[in-house]
């Protein structure tokens, strides 16, 4: 019987584990020229902290675990639960804002597809103690410049914005009862993935009339450019809530650059835990499901225990940016092979070999054969494994201290002294 990878999960041989560090690699560049810094956080959390506040979608995917002590534990699914029990541990002791970023492995049970797996990569990042708007353009700036790390520019990908509080409060001038927000965010959120007629039918089945199902269809169909949206929105029938909630748009979008925004009303995001702007980075072509996507959730820390604490942050995975990477032609293409792969022409100075490259490993990376091969063997496994230069070692070459490089790309050769190898 041969084994294959559980469903929805997937083997990373070299080559795609070094794309993906090469992706990690530019997070962790974007992360920390903001001034993030990195942590990590179990893979396993209590059933309790993480179906506190996530919403009954979330909850029917999670993978709980066997029980074998007095907890009953999952995996997490998202960074943003974890990293808020983390601060909420140190809370008093740390000086604000807090600024975090992870890079982890989730796992989400449902059904795979192009660019959802069940086990899947994220970057996440949180900014604990700011609620000014200038903290959630922090959190969209930085989205975008993960983006633009790999040439993406504002003609492959745009970020749509929302506000919870506005949406929520348009919500309840159309009759919304405050109890079924939830339940009827929940249908919005789903609205790009099913029919109109079906997206009515399941506003119905919550408890909607016909009016008032045609009146969210009506706020959720605004979407456009900051200045031609906000205008649309204004034109509604807007209560403290939503006027609330736009003024908090108005005042973030303020720190954004608006040749990537788009302001979508029909934009909700499914966790229930978001208070305040909710955003998403999608391709302009509108061929992938969400790059990334975050946004503020000023409840959190205290449903988990601390101080009321503002907070903001997002999260973006690995699968559809590899997609899109794809499709643009700006996939990394890291180099695989070391730096140097030294040929030994025969057992005599195989023991001269190892010592040149146990050197050459002190400031850069080299390798040489462990087979025991003849030299056009020892050659041709140099070039299947990506070694960029190639030295062939002999008696001649360790007498007279000099050797030939050559340059596997192009094939040219240059002689040098063996001391002036790094």
């Amino acid at each position: 019987m041969q084994y294959q990878p559980v469903k929805g999960t997937e083997d990373f041989y070299p080559e795609k584990k070094a794309v993906q560090s090469a992706i990690f690699e530019k997070f962790r560049e974007a992360s920390k020229s903001f001034g993030f810094q990195e942590i990590e956080s179990p893979a396993m959390e209590t059933l309790a902290l993480l179906t506190a506040k996530s919403g009954e979608e979330v909850k029917s995917q999670l993978f709980t675990l066997e029980k074998k002590g007095a907890e009953d534990l999952a995996l997490r699914f998202d960074l943003t639960v974890p990293f808020t029990r983390m601060f909420v541990t140190k809370q008093k002791a740390m000086p604000k804002p807090v600024k975090w970023f992870g890079i982890s492995r989730m796992w989400r049970y449902e059904a795979p597809q192009k660019g959802r797996f069940r086990e899947f990569y994220q970057l996440s990042v949180e900014l604990f103690g700011s609620d000014k708007p200038e903290a959630d353009a922090e959190i969209i700036n930085l989205a975008v410049l993960c983006l633009k790390k790999f040439g993406l520019d504002e003609y492959d990908f745009m970020v749509k914005v929302n506000n919870r509080k506005l949406l929520e409060g348009l919500l309840l001038q159309s009759g919304v009862a405050k109890e079924k927000l939830e339940a009827v965010t929940r249908v919005i959120d789903k609205k790009a993935k099913i029919t109109d007629d079906e997206f009515v039918k399941q506003l119905l089945q919550e408890g909607l009339n016909q009016e008032q199902a045609d009146a969210i269809q009506k706020i959720i169909a605004i979407q456009g450019s900051p200045d031609k949206a906000i205008a649309e929105i204004k034109k509604l029938s807007l209560g403290k809530e939503s006027e609330l909630g736009l003024a908090e748009l108005v005042n973030v979008l303020r720190f954004v650059d608006s040749k990537y925004v788009v302001v979508d009303l029909s934009l909700a995001r499914g966790l229930a835990y978001y208070t305040g702007t909710v955003f998403e980075l999608a391709d302009r072509a509108g061929k992938f499901r969400a790059i990334a996507g975050g946004g503020r959730y000023d409840n959190l820390v205290e449903l988990f225990g601390g101080e009321p604490c503002p907070s903001v942050g997002f999260a973006i995975g690995d699968k559809v940016l590899w997609l899109l990477l794809e499709e643009k032609g700006k996939l990394p293409q890291p180099a695989l092979g070391p730096e140097y792969f030294i040929i030994a022409v025969n057992d005599e100075v195989r023991a001269d070999v190892v010592r040149l490259v146990n050197r050459l490993r002190s400031k850069t990376s080299a390798d040489y054969d462990l087979l025991g091969r003849k030299l056009s063997k020892q050659m041709e496994y140099a070039n299947s494994i990506g070694a960029r230069n190639v030295i062939v070692i002999g008696q001649k070459e360790l007498e007279a201290g000099k050797a030939k490089v050559k340059e596997m790309a192009t094939g040219k050769e240059t002689e040098v002294a063996l001391t002036d190898l790094p």
